[in-house]
């Protein structure tokens, strides 16, 4: 059975509802979890849904009532467990809906995080190289698209000559964020990889248009992840190819070195004066 779960949270808009439908969905904060409610008061696994029923695995409140550990009832018509400032409201879906992809319920997961999170959480990017560095662009809610050129035409406007006017567009939708290539003349890479069709960001990803480099994060994935900084920066291939890069001088080579000519030396003043 196809079962529909709208999330909301205390002071927040709605979010999109996500479409599940397995044998067992749980509920909880863990990253294994079908739903994932990321918020101290969640449990690893909260909340189990089967065979047309909740199981509550830890205490919760089901239609304004508080229901214990071990609890359970039918969701019939449909009912909404809360958890924390969490409600979820649980109904069968639409006739012909389909389940939600993976990277939805990730997607849904993130957005949550950022209410925790607050200001500051939107996913964003900074220039890393090529004309004005050092500059930040967030990205608005979703739906949102930029796209970013050295035209009129783009919202992100960049001066690069190797920018075409209409270079790469960037949409951030309820599943994640994608970026894609508008036909440009140089290509748009990823981590030094030229893409080809869409392709989701991913926190800490260097993304490279013409001379400029962007970098991307998201802190809500971080903070699902488990991290409290920014992913590593990768390596980005900037020496013309062919160039051996400089070699990192040895503290201790240089010690050794003068330690053997102070011995040279010694020897050298026996053999004269000895």
């Amino acid at each position: 059975m196809m079962l529909r779960f709208t999330v909301t949270e205390t002071g927040r808009t709605e979010l999109p509802p996500v479409d599940l439908e397995a044998p067992r969905i749980v509920i909880g904060s863990a990253p294994s979890a079908q739903l994932r409610l990321p918020a101290e008061v969640v449990r690893a696994e909260h909340a189990v849904i089967s065979d047309g029923r909740w199981v509550a695995l830890a205490a919760l409140d089901v239609d304004g009532t508080a229901r214990a550990s071990g609890e359970s009832g039918a969701i019939g018509a449909g009912v909404t467990l809360a958890f924390g400032a969490f409600r979820v409201a649980i109904a069968t879906a639409p006739e012909g809906s389909i389940a939600s992809l993976p990277a939805h319920t990730a997607s849904l997961a993130r957005e949550l995080v950022r209410g925790i999170l607050g200001a500051n959480a939107a996913p964003a990017f900074v220039i890393e190289a090529g004309p004005a560095r050092g500059a930040k662009r967030a990205l608005p809610p979703p739906v949102a698209t930029l796209v970013i050129g050295r035209g009129d035409e783009a919202t992100w406007v960049i001066l690069d000559e190797d920018l075409s006017r209409t270079h790469a567009e960037v949409r951030r939708g309820w599943d994640g964020v994608t970026i894609a290539d508008l036909d440009s003349k140089n290509g748009t890479k990823l981590d030094g990889v030229t893409i080809t069709e869409p392709t989701p960001l991913t926190d800490g990803v260097a993304i490279q248009l013409g001379n400029v480099v962007l970098r991307f994060s998201d802190p809500a994935e971080r903070h699902l992840r488990g991290g409290t900084q920014a992913a590593a920066p990768r390596a980005i291939r900037t020496a013309p190819l062919g160039v051996a890069p400089r070699r990192r001088r040895q503290p201790w080579l240089f010690m050794l070195a003068t330690v053997i000519a102070g011995v040279a030396m010694a020897g050298l003043v026996w053999v004269l004066f000895g």
